[in-house]
This record gives structure tokens, sequence and C-alpha cells, in this order.
């Protein structure tokens, strides 16, 4: 068994493709955990959840996308 799982940066249940730069190369536990706690969210989804719970209620969170 591997240490290393491949994770899909944009999952593919939201349209996300397995080519090379939509995947990173995670350790196992760590891939679990980000799925455990954010399942399938999208980075906008997943940015609302962290300002929810854990930034001060004053600050909000955004996903920006990089330009690659």
């Amino acid at each position: 068994m591997s240490d290393f799982d491949r994770h899909h940066r944009k999952c593919r249940s939201n349209g996300g493709t397995s080519d090379r730069e939509n995947i990173s190369i995670v350790r196992v536990e760590l891939h679990k955990a980000w799925h455990r706690l954010f399942a399938n969210a999208t980075p906008e989804e997943i940015a609302k959840i962290i300002s929810d719970v854990w930034i001060d209620p004053s600050f909000e969170m955004i996903a920006v996308r990089r330009n690659v």
C-alpha cells in the first residue's frame, strides 16, 4: 500500500479532470482528512466553511484564482 494518494484539486464531480494540472500528490492520511472535512466542496465553498468556523467574524476569507 502506498503512503501517497492522487488528489483532484477540482473534483471530478464538479467537472475536474485527471490531467496533471489538476492532480496533487498528498499523503494518504491527509487526503482522507481533507475529504472528511470538506467532502467535494469547491474552493469557494471551502473558503466559506473556513470563514464561518475559524476566522474572526469581522474578516472574510475568499478564494482567488491564481494565474499559473
